[in-house]
């Protein structure tokens, strides 16, 4: 109960924790310094006098927002703006020269043009004839000014940027595809949760990479704009989902079940907030503060529960608390921190996409290993279980086959429903009661232990099974030998047991044994063949033995059968 309690307090203070760091200071993203506004109604150009440099804008959604930025001296000739794509319905780009503007480029919701670049940014370039002295912005229908993320560069600059950054996000999402496809291979031959969830996850993540870098948009350039900026907040909550599923899957095993279904509950509501906020017409800035709890709660309550399922000594949690360090970090400081400055323009985004490709490649690759050793444990019990049937189907003084073993392997080599001919020879030891007698027992499984390796020998040299049917009787069975050879076939192996050297074990004592032989057919009942093979072995005991006697063979019939010594 204590563990439990001190459990639950971990858990709620690092939910505190993370509560407090949601309630400090966020850090919006912002246009570049210098940057000056107006809201007005007019698709006009304001005046310079009308735009305000300090403060931010207020009241433009229904409205047309102006933005000036100034351009750097050193980038005056060869300037570059470029800008996150975000929800805004149309934008008109115009740089100016000398107090004058330049062509207005213009995009809006489902065609970007040629200004559109992987990476989730769109670009624009000064004409570079004469220099440029700031860059004016018209947008219509924005939905807020925090998520604008503005940048002027050198146009070369900005090329080579877009080319690695495509090139970095074209690795990172091969690596999520890959690791998609093998984690839902697992989910389906494994039958396991956890993998359909992380498999699901790696998806997931992958389409919203898709998305949000506008690679599709080569493909459905009428994707462009809003739809695309929805659909990968959906696409982004849905991920968090998968991750909760995922980790509560793992940890099934090692916590109880209210901690796990709470991490699934947050999951789902953020999810949910995801949905909401991606629905047309609705703020997302509405809906942020709810995103924001949810996704660090649940970020929170995982590396709660990861931290405890690890001090149980639970291996998943070991793995899950390796491979979701990065990501988990790198999710949380983007609830935080502003970084769309950093990685070419791509920011977050991109450290999110390489933050989950390195989860999946870790936690794939600790599955792998983890289902290696699995996969050896459950071969090696395989193989343990058949040894330990073998062992139950063998004699343990000769190694023969047991009298069920005999049966099952002479069902298997001889049964069926062919009509070839089969035989059987029951062979016993004369007079083995006084070799125990006189000898000792130890004496007398020393003769059992010569005798079962002579006849051992006989299944490679004649195609048949031996085996020790209890006492001193052993039995042959042989398929595919007609009466001579089966007759012939039963003196070879009375005259080479009888050839067994037992000098050593019961000196002056000769060891003969005697041979009841019956043949029938593969398709006719064991019992009957057996029976047989039994009244001749009597018989060659009656005869005096040292001898091969064998029965009549219609073995089917209920009367007595008729004997034929042969020696």
């Amino acid at each position: 109960m204590k563990a439990g309690l001190g459990s639950l307090r971990r858990m709620l203070w690092v939910m505190a924790v993370a509560c407090a760091l949601i309630s400090g200071p966020h850090l919006a993203a912002q246009p570049p310094a210098g940057t000056c506004f107006a809201v007005t109604s007019s698709v006009a150009a304001p005046d310079r006098s009308d735009l305000q440099c300090a403060g931010a804008p207020t009241g433009y959604r229904g409205s047309v927002l102006w933005l000036r930025l100034p351009v750097p001296a050193s980038q005056s000739r060869d300037a570059s703006l470029a800008m996150h794509t975000t929800r805004f319905e149309r934008m008109s780009v115009m740089f100016e020269y000398a107090d004058t503007l330049g062509p207005r480029h213009t995009i809006g919701r489902g065609d970007f043009a040629d200004s559109w670049h992987i990476g989730g940014q769109v670009a624009f370039r000064a004409r570079g004839d004469q220099p440029a002295t700031a860059v004016w912005l018209r947008i219509a229908g924005l939905e807020d000014y925090n998520l604008l993320s503005l940048r002027i560069v050198s146009a070369q600059a900005a090329q080579r940027q877009f080319e690695l950054t495509a090139f970095a996000i074209g690795a990172a999402l091969a690596l999520l595809g890959i690791a998609a496809l093998f984690n839902m291979g697992l989910a389906a031959s494994m039958r396991r949760s956890f993998f359909l969830w992380h498999g699901g996850w790696a998806a997931t993540v992958m389409v919203w990479g898709l998305v949000w870098s506008q690679a599709g948009l080569a493909v459905f350039p009428a994707a462009a704009g809003t739809a695309s900026a929805r659909l990968a907040t959906v696409l982004a909550c849905l991920a968090i989902m998968f991750a909760t599923f995922a980790t509560a899957s793992a940890l099934r095993d090692a916590l109880p079940r209210w901690p796990l279904r709470l991490l699934g509950a947050l999951g789902v509501l953020v999810l949910a907030a995801g949905v909401a906020s991606g629905l047309p017409g609705v703020d997302i800035g509405q809906f942020a503060p709810v995103l924001m709890i949810g996704t660090l709660s649940s970020l929170a309550l995982a590396t709660a529960c990861i931290a405890a399922g690890w001090r149980k000594g639970h291996g998943a949690a070991r793995d899950l608390a390796i491979s979701w360090a990065i990501p988990m970090v790198t999710l949380a400081m983007t609830q935080i921190v502003d970084l769309d400055a950093i990685l070419w323009g791509g920011g977050d985004k991109v450290l999110m996409l390489y933050a989950s490709a390195l989860q999946v490649v870790c936690l794939t690759g600790f599955a792998t290993v983890r289902l290696r050793a699995l996969r050896m444990q459950r071969d090696r019990a395989v193989e343990i279980g058949k040894a330990l049937a073998e062992l139950a189907e063998r004699d343990p003084l000769t190694g023969l086959l047991n009298r069920r073993g005999f049966l099952g392997k002479y069902a298997e080599a001889f049964g069926g429903g062919a009509s070839r001919p089969v035989g059987l020879l029951l062979i016993d030891v004369d007079k083995f009661k006084a070799v125990n007698d006189e000898f000792g027992h130890q004496a007398g499984d020393e003769v059992l232990v010569t005798l079962g390796r002579r006849l051992a020998s006989f299944e490679e040299r004649f195609g048949c099974r031996v085996g020790r049917l209890g006492g001193e009787e052993f039995v042959l069975g042989v398929s595919g030998v007609a009466d001579g050879g089966l007759v012939e076939l039963a003196e070879t192996v009375r005259s080479e047991l009888a050839e067994c050297d037992f000098g050593a074990t019961a000196p002056g004592h000769r060891i003969s044994v005697s041979i009841g032989v019956a043949q029938g057919a593969a398709d006719r009942p064991f019992q009957a063949l057996y029976r047989k093979a039994d009244e001749a072995l009597y018989a060659a005991k009656r005869e005096g033995r040292n001898r091969v006697v064998c029965a009549d063979r219609d073995i089917e019939s209920d009367q007595a059968p008729v004997l034929q010594q042969v020696s």
